[in-house]
């Protein structure tokens, strides 16, 4: 999820990769980032269409993530036999996935653990 950095009216002023004083996290659809998005000159139909792309794809990739997590519980696949690559991009996430949110909560945001 990205990062904002807000005015002292509350406004979106700026996009940043990693959480500053003063700033907050917002889901990649959240509609004031998109329209943060839109007023800085993505505003033409094509480009709006880029966005929920981008969206969808943000979405599926932690769709991705949680499936790698399940078929390692269930030693299907072993973590050490993914590319080194991978798991040093998965562990990244998690870790900063567990930083913002907590452990344990899962792709539809419960802590069940039940899709």
């Amino acid at each position: 999820m990205p990062f904002v950095k807000r005015n002292s009216d509350g406004q979106i002023v700026a996009i940043t990769q990693s959480l500053e004083v003063g700033g907050d996290c917002l889901p990649v659809d959240h509609p004031e980032l998109l329209g943060f998005l839109a007023s800085s000159g993505i505003s033409d139909a094509e480009n709006l269409k880029g966005l929920e792309m981008l969206s969808s794809d943000l979405k599926m990739i932690r769709v991705i993530e949680d499936v790698i997590d399940i078929l390692i519980s269930k030693n299907l696949i072993i973590f050490s036999d993914l590319p080194l690559a991978v798991q040093e991009k998965l562990l990244l996430q998690k870790g900063r996935r567990e930083r913002l949110f907590g452990a344990g909560v899962d792709i539809i945001g419960r802590e069940d653990g039940i899709l």
